[in-house]
């Protein structure tokens, strides 16, 4: 996974990269720790919550984008995959992470919002929800499975 990437924030372009405890951004390295959904950046910290496209800081919420993390590798299963994602109520992974817990099963009612995946990346758990209600058709990841940015994770019909 690259350590270089950009982040849009309320529509602003940042540079960032992370080198061990310290995140550069546009040139600037600047002192950071993680632990579980709290950010310390230079000794102050931050509660932060990933909820669809938008971060939510110490309650406030910002949207954002991520350009250049590790996309996921062709293959017979993306193929697949990506060919879900067009679906619009597939679930997909927002960043590179491990899935933690998978609160439904395949063939179960769901509704809009409901919490499917709990998803942990960069040390924060992160809830993935059901984007409509639906009948879930397909879930493509395991507990303990390492997934990719944007890999469909389940299908909601």
């Amino acid at each position: 996974m690259s350590k270089k990437f950009k982040l849009i924030l309320e529509g602003v372009p940042y540079e960032v990269e992370r080198r061990g405890e310290l995140m550069v951004v546009n040139g600037q390295e600047i002192p950071f720790s993680i632990n579980k959904n709290t950010v310390t950046v230079s000794s102050t910290p931050h509660t932060i919550e990933i909820k669809g496209n938008k971060a939510v800081v110490n309650g406030f919420a910002y949207s954002y984008e991520a350009q250049g993390l590790e996309e996921p590798k062709p293959g017979k299963r993306h193929k697949a995959t990506n060919a879900a994602a067009e679906k619009s109520g597939a679930i997909t992974a927002i960043m590179p992470g491990l899935i933690i817990k998978i609160l439904k099963k395949e063939g179960q009612k769901v509704e809009a919002g409901e919490t499917i995946i709990i998803l942990e990346a960069m040390k924060m758990q992160n809830e993935l929800q059901a984007k409509s209600s639906g009948t879930l058709k397909q879930i493509m990841v395991k507990e303990g499975e390492s997934v990719e940015i944007r890999q469909v994770l389940a299908v909601i019909e």
